[in-house]
């Protein structure tokens, strides 16, 4: 399993809910863990971003989140399946309009994790299962023309094996101290 993060929509996730409502929907999150399967969702949450990064430019995006829950004790049986959050969603959708491109975020935590917000990494079929993997996310610079700090394409763990020297310019807005220097990481935009 590739382990990046990707962006999945409300749309590209309904998809599956409308094509295999007979999958049930596994959870895997950190060192291959799998959530309990006698999770329970708790919130459908809708939250509007808006931001303005360090270059000055503006940004605007909606995220729907799925709030899991996981029991204190693992009870070995099928996870929810796909029909029964379809039905979840028909009683959401009367409440909330979740728009099409909304990006698809999991808020889950137990005794053992901290409760986050994790990105999807992958979705498959797998037997009577749809799985979805995933993955912490990363901060990036989304100015990164105007400020000199490269675009995260790359795994971070990659990236952190990598020892990436920073070109600062004088016009990079995260040259700190406006002085030309040969190779200096990057300082707070």
């Amino acid at each position: 399993m590739e382990n990046s993060m990707k962006s999945l929509t409300w749309m590209e996730f309904k998809k599956y809910l409308e094509l295999y409502p007979e999958l049930q929907l596994k959870f895997i999150y950190q060192n291959n863990q799998q959530i309990y399967p006698n999770y329970h969702i708790t919130e459908f949450k809708l939250a509007t971003i808006e931001s303005v990064d360090c270059g000055g430019n503006l940004d605007t995006w909606k995220e729907i989140i799925l709030q899991v829950l996981e029991p204190k004790e693992n009870i070995e049986t099928e996870s929810m399946s796909l029909k029964k959050i379809s039905n979840i969603y028909a009683k959401v959708s009367k409440a909330i309009s979740i728009p099409e491109n909304a990006i698809l975020r999991i808020e889950f935590g137990n005794s053992s994790s901290a409760m986050r917000q994790y990105f999807v990494s992958d979705i498959k079929i797998e037997e009577t299962n749809l799985v979805v993997y995933l993955i912490d996310g990363a901060t990036e610079c989304k100015a990164s023309s105007k400020c000199g700090l490269p675009k995260l394409d790359k795994d971070i763990k990659q990236i952190a094996n990598e020892n990436l020297n920073i070109q600062l310019t004088s016009s990079s807005c995260c040259n700190t101290s406006g002085l030309k220097k040969e190779k200096e990481s990057a300082g707070c935009c």
